[in-house]
């Protein structure tokens, strides 16, 4: 009996914590926790292999669920929760979702749009592995993991980016998605795991932040469409196969934090024409950079103390080759059939030339071999069809089976008495000649100086001096190359030489190294590259640069000089020079979101490189739409970035301040100014702030203008103390389409009118109705509003204000206005301007004005919308006013009404504006009309040479008296 009571006590607890599991709800299945009102998205049934296909179509997967009685939060989507859905089409999973567990939406064939809201923090191991249809997706700021195979097979997807607070992003996570073009990776990713990108053959430019240390296996291998990338300065070794079949990388440099290159980590790149290895770099592994055939330079740096095996293997282009002075060893096949390779410096530590090192290198002419040579293995040199001589060093003990072998211009080989070489492979007709080592310390060097001296001389009209951009002179912060040619005009070759350099002059910032050269046989040239650095200490004046070439036997290069003019750093200063905040309602609520905007301006006259933005928000304070970190290459010298984000606070968020600091850094970390802005809740978004640039120190140069987020006519508006009580105003300003093009600035134009009808008009607020992104149905319940209210009041006068899109009937030329859930091709969408008009001009009203910021056009069949600027441009009747009407126009017949970018408004609604700040709004219509029709005209043709021509058209039955009217 005691037993049975236990079982029974386990039981109801069971039951307790577990309510109920695969219960249906509105058509999602849930297991729902009653002790933790917790519900989680699942499969119908235990085995979700059999229910496969159970969900279909669009699905919204809500916050809150209730099951009988008991509200629940949704709070996870369980594994394989859509296994295999192929009829799934689009899911919108909310941000109290916690994980999208693995497999979740695993071979949803059908999905193509995925809205995964702010909250949400892991996608786990294969989420969305196979979702073949999905084109792209938003990874919200608040996911910190990216499982393993999650994106694995998502052949459709184009572009992604990955919020900084993702850290690992898991191995195979994109793992052949073939469409995928772009990629964006932000601060805080530290590991790119094993064939993360594997096979995005569509791949063309990925930038990987300096949060990164680790490139996994394969990461990139076979992005074929790969052409340049930017490799972290934290990141410490390049792993196996990583770039690995990239065909169309042009170049990478290796940044000083690299230690390794690993395995294959370039090989098969083809279209690899340079490569810079760091000082950092102490191992390259085997094939590292086989068969990148364009490469024409190769330096290995003092740092590396392992070549490995094949490393340079059939990189056919390669002529020269430096090797530094630490490695001890070239691996097997290293330069093998590197097939134009001309000239091998050998640094003085290499102890053993692996196993067919430079077979089939066919132009290599001469080679120097240093004294710490001990071991050449065989088949190093077989068939360097273009080798005459070479003298094998002082310390060799080892030469391996046919190392010279096929060897044909072959003619004098030095080697040391005792040495063997019967094996080698040396052709019989070769004059083979055995020295003393103790007699000869310098590998015969001062007999073959003595008998056949090299002899080298500058040539002529070569010396060139080459900077990054082109002004001739040593700018501080720039990279910069001397060039010349020097020919060896005697017998012998010319070896250890070096071009040393001395400066002096105004030094300061500068610096140069010394270049070691390659062997230069008789009657042969080479062009000497001298990299020259500066930094941001240079001063104005002038430096001069005495070049010699040494060679160890007095045969070099007599020191000749060159002068070149150096330029001091010029500084750039990066501020948020204006800001301005927006939101629909006019104040900053939590749960709706508003709009930050700000320029971000170079207010000195250097330029910023390599421009991060960060802008940091506090908790429960979400990116809606836009970007929280952007990079900019380069921001010139006055140069504006004007940056727009849309942000919300949720119920959470308890502070009546949202501080939000806008992170700025440069190149150099000194030259940037970071911005707090404090935004209160509940106040007003008709302000903006003005942060004045610092003064600039006096010079004579053009003057940069500090660049304003708002027009001039959005400050100083004038303020009246009368009031206009039977005034009523319907603003509606549509900006964001569902179906075309977006209207530029039309909400600004909605906002500011609306301030001037407040402060300037002297309307009621309560009589102002502003109706941003109007739907038709707003439309037709705003003018009813009009309707309405003006049947009620006496003398009532009414303005309507319309900024967006307009299309015309293609049949009949009728003119609509297009709501922002309209489509452009169907005028049963769009509101018909004379039913505007007609029931406009039934209100007793004693002055009806009109102002439409629009033009009135169609479709371009070919192309869909043509929103060629703020409207489309066909020809379409303007309709009739009626009743005490007059109507201001932006345009006539099929001409656009353009945006007048500079002040951030529609062109026609600037002037509009503008004629109303200056007179207060103490002008008549006929002085409103005929000012917007001159300025607009003028304008339309300086700023974008089109003509716009505004037009007043009253209704037949005010005749002349509106010419007298005011709207104040």
């Amino acid at each position: 009996m005691k037993a049975k009571y236990i079982f029974l006590l386990l039981l109801l607890a069971n039951i307790n914590v577990l309510w109920a599991s695969n219960t249906k709800v509105d058509g999602i299945w849930y297991d729902f926790d009653k002790s933790t009102k917790v519900a989680t998205v699942t499969y119908r049934g235990k085995d979700y292999s059999a229910y496969a296909g159970e969900y279909k179509g669009n699905i919204i997967i809500p916050e809150f669920v209730k099951y009988r009685g008991t509200e629940y939060c949704v709070a996870g989507i369980a594994e394989s929760a859509f296994f295999d859905c192929s009829e799934l089409t689009s899911i919108t999973i909310p941000g109290c979702i916690a994980n999208i567990e693995r497999q979740a939406f695993y071979n949803c064939t059908g999905l193509t749009s995925v809205t995964i809201g702010e909250g949400v923090k892991k996608i786990g191991k294969s989420a969305f592995n196979q979702c073949t249809s999905l084109r792209s997706i938003k990874i919200p700021n608040t996911i910190t993991n990216i499982g393993d195979y999650a994106f694995y097979g998502c052949t459709s997807l184009t572009s992604v980016t990955i919020p900084n607070r993702v850290t690992s992003i898991g191995c195979y996570a994109f793992h052949y998605c073939i469409d995928l073009t772009t990629v964006t990776i932000y601060d805080g990713v530290k590991d790119i795991g094993e064939s993360a990108f594997n096979h995005c053959t569509a791949l063309k430019t990925v930038t990987i932040p300096n949060s990164v240390t680790s490139i996994g296996d394969y990461a990139f291998y076979d992005c074929t469409g790969l052409t340049s990338v930017s490799l972290p300065n934290n990141l410490n070794k390049i792993n196996s196969h990583a770039f690995h079949r990239c065909i169309n990388l042009v170049s990478i440099t290796i940044p000083n934090s690299v230690m390794s290159i690993e395995n294959y980590a370039f090989s098969d790149c083809k279209s690899l024409t340079s490569i810079t290895i760091s000082n950092g770099v102490t191992s390259i592994g085997n094939s590292a950079f086989s068969n990148c055939e364009s490469l024409i330079s190769i330096t290995i740096p003092n740092s590396v103390v392992r070549l490995g095996d094949f490393a340079f293997h059939n990189c056919k282009g390669i002529t020269s080759v430096i090797i530094g002075d630490d490695l001890k060893s070239i691996g097997e096949s290293t330069f093998s059939k590197c097939e134009n390779l001309k000239s091998v410096s050998i640094g003085k530590s290499v102890q053993t030339i692996g196993k067919n090192a430079f077979g089939g290198c066919r132009k290599l002419a001469s080679i120097e071999l240093p004294n710490s040579v001990t071991t050449i293995w065989d088949y190093a040199f077989d068939d360097c069809a273009s080798l005459t001589s070479i003298t094998l060093p002082n310390g060799i003990k080892s030469i391996g089976n046919k190392a010279f072998n096929r060897c044909v211009n072959l003619r004098e080989v030095y080697y040391p008495n005792g040495v063997n070489i019967s094996n080698a492979g040396i052709l019989s007709s070769v004059k083979k000649i055995a020295y003393n080592p103790q007699e000869n310390q310098n590998n015969n060097s001062s007999k073959s100086a003595s008998s056949n001296p090299p002899l080298l001389v500058l040539k002529d009209k070569t010396q060139s001096f080459v900077d990054a951009n082109s002004n001739n002179q040593i700018d501080a912060d720039e990279k910069c190359t001397i060039t010349f040619k020097v020919e060896n005009k005697g017998k012998g070759s010319a070896k250890n030489c070096e071009a040393r350099v001395r400066v002096s002059g105004t030094t300061k910032g500068i610096s140069v190294q010394t270049v070691k050269l390659p062997t230069i046989a008789a009657g042969q040239s080479y062009e000497v590259s001298i990299p020259i650095s500066s930094n941001i200490e240079t001063r104005n004046g002038n430096v001069t640069f005495s070049i010699e070439v040494y060679e160890p036997n007095g045969w070099g290069v007599a020191p000749f000089d060159l002068t070149v003019a150096t330029k001091a750093y010029e500084p750039p200063c990066l501020q948020v020079v204006d800001y301005n905040i927006a939101s629909n309602s006019g104040k900053i609520r939590k749960m709706e979101p508003f709009t930050v905007m700000f320029n971000l301006q170079n207010t000195k006259y250097g330029d910023a490189e390599d421009v991060k933005v960060n802008v940091k928000l506090p908790a429960n304070v979400f990116v809606m739409d836009g970007d929280a970190e952007l990079s900019y290459p380069l921001i010139k010298s006055g140069e504006v970035k004007p940056v727009q984000i849309v942000l919300a606070a949720n119920n959470n968020y308890y502070n009546n301040n949202i501080p939000i600091t806008i992170e700025i850094k440069e190149k150099h970390g000194k030259f940037a100014e970071n911005k707090q802005l404090d935004i209160a809740l509940n106040q007003t978004t008709s302000s903006s702030i003005n942060i004045a640039a610092k003064e600039e120190e006096k010079q004579e140069r053009k003057e940069i203008q500090v660049a304003m987020i708002k027009s001039d006519v959005d400050r100083n508006i004038p303020v009246t103390n009368n009031k206009n009580p039977n005034t009523f105003v319907l603003i509606i300003a549509n900006e964001h389409y569902q179906q075309v093009a977006a209207v530029p600035y039309a909400l600004n134009d909605g906002n500011v009118f609306k301030e001037y009808c407040l402060k300037t008009l002297g309307v009621s607020e309560k009589h102002v109705h502003y109706i941003p992104d109007a739907t038709i149905n707003h439309i037709k319940a705003q003018v009813n509003w009009l309707a309405n209210i003006t049947e009620t009041w006496d003398d009532p006068q009414v303005i309507v204000y319309y900024a967006g899109h307009g299309i015309p009937d293609e049949a009949s030329k009728s003119a609509y206005l297009l709501p922002v859930d309209g489509s452009g091709t169907d005028v049963t969408t769009g509101y018909k301007l004379d039913e505007l008009y007609a029931t406009l001009g039934n209100m007793p009203a004693s002055k009806i004005t009109v102002f439409m910021d629009a033009c009135f056009s169609g479709s371009k069949r070919e192309e869909g919308m043509l929103a060629s600027a703020r409207g489309v441009a066909l020809k379409a009747k303007s309709g009739v006013p009626q009743g005490k009407m007059v109507v201001f126009s932006a345009a006539q017949g099929d001409e656009t009404a353009y945006p007048y970018r500079e002040q951030q408004h529609g062109m026609f609604t600037y002037h509009l504006l503008k004629k109303l700040q200056e007179t207060s709004g103490d002008v008549t219509l006929q002085e409103l009309g005929n000012y917007i029709i001159r300025e607009v005209k003028k304008r339309s043709l300086e700023e974008n040479d089109k003509k716009q021509t505004p037009c007043v058209i009253p209704s037949s039955e005010v005749g002349t008296d509106w010419e007298n009217w005011k709207l104040k």
